[in-house]
């Protein structure tokens, strides 16, 4: 069965410190994702159709240190929501808890990482890293949480950000093997499925630490 958040005040520091982890979890990717908006609106000639996140973390772009602390943060809050996810679930949660973090190094990666037109190559092997795992981590997580009767609902939601997940990885593959894939769009769809599981998700390890 899963384990609920202890009191933070009761529970010592570790359920403490698994709280401000799934506080993380809520309150950064509403945030970063505002800061990423107003980044390619202020930069001249950003086209968010056409052009992915990426390029405005790029060496020389107006915004690229704000952009890649931004991404940075979420990958941040990634591994912490998995820690705590991980320790509300105890040991049967290990594979997905796993992948959600592999998610956030890929983010803090591609934060490092940075896109480099003349050396692309880095950068996109962190990016498919993080894709796939951004992917699959809710179906594990699914998995894990179907036991769970106070998990019920993240259980499915888990679901269908994987189906969606899925469809999507699938349509991005077949616009660049065909071409006219509006990357910019495309990721922005991706990511944006993604950081509301993780919200939901980092929200229900905050509900079941209510007494």
């Amino acid at each position: 069965m899963a384990r609920s958040l202890a009191n933070p005040y009761h529970g010592g520091r570790g359920a403490a410190a698994a709280r401000l982890a799934a506080w993380a979890g809520v309150a950064c990717p509403p945030v970063a994702a505002a800061g990423l908006l107003l980044a390619g609106w202020l930069s001249p000639g950003y086209d968010p159709v056409r052009t992915t996140l990426s390029h405005l973390g790029q060496h020389g772009q107006p915004f690229a240190l704000a952009v890649n602390l931004a991404f940075a943060a979420l990958g941040l809050a990634y591994v912490g929501v998995a820690w705590a996810l991980g320790r509300a679930l105890g040991p049967g949660s290990r594979a997905g808890a796993a992948l959600v973090a592999l998610a956030g190094a890929a983010l803090v990666g591609v934060a490092i990482v940075s896109r480099d037109p003349a050396h692309p190559v880095p950068h996109r092997a962190v990016a498919l890293v993080l894709f796939l795992a951004l992917a699959l981590a809710p179906l594990l997580v699914a998995v894990r949480l179907r036991g769970e009767p106070r998990w019920a609902r993240h259980a499915a939601l888990s679901m269908v950000t994987f189906a969606a997940s899925a469809v999507l990885l699938a349509a991005g593959l077949a616009g660049l093997l065909h071409g006219g894939l509006p990357a910019g769009a495309w990721e922005r769809v991706f990511t944006g499925v993604n950081l509301a599981w993780l919200v939901a998700v980092a929200a229900g390890l905050l509900r079941t630490a209510a007494p």
